[in-house]
């Protein structure tokens, strides 16, 4: 019941992928915030987190309606405090396959491009020092290609 019920939310069905993610701890009252995981790689890219980066993550889940004391929002704050596991990378790692194996082009190309979008909005947001020379470090700039790789559509 469970797994179908994380299925429909997560939007796929390779048992493999929904494997994972229950493995690593996913449920289906945390998988809005599990979708912010790039984001949140991302902003450890560089051993820590902005201020900035925090508050552009913390507004994006508000966007995607995680609010305050849902389980999506402590998985989110854990994460904030605490780097996701390799488990955790992973798992979004097989997820991201398996929407590009099940969702048609345009909605797969919109997955793409708001994940990778907001990916580098947070990457920008840490600004450089003092807001001055590159926005995005080169640790920033190896996560983000490494998301892209995970979200790219393999060849049939």
């Amino acid at each position: 019941e469970q797994l179908t019920e994380l299925a429909s939310i997560a939007g796929v069905h390779d048992p493999k992928a929904l494997a994972n993610l229950q493995r690593a701890g996913i449920t289906p009252a945390s998988m809005a915030a599990f979708t912010l995981l790039p984001l949140v790689r991302l902003a450890w890219a560089d051993e820590s987190i902005q201020d900035n980066e925090d508050d552009y993550i913390l507004r994006a889940a508000a966007e995607d309606g995680i609010h305050y004391g849902t389980p999506s929002y402590r998985l989110l704050s854990k994460w904030l405090e605490e780097r996701p596991s390799e488990k955790m990378i992973n798992a979004w790692s097989s997820y991201a396959q398996a929407l590009a194996r099940e969702l048609d082009d345009t909605t797969y190309r919109s997955v793409v491009e708001a994940t990778l979008g907001r990916a580098k909005r947070v990457a920008e947001a840490s600004g450089g020092f003092l807001g001055l020379g590159e926005k995005v470090s080169e640790n920033e700039q190896l996560v983000l290609r490494d998301l892209a790789h995970a979200l790219n559509r393999p060849s049939s």
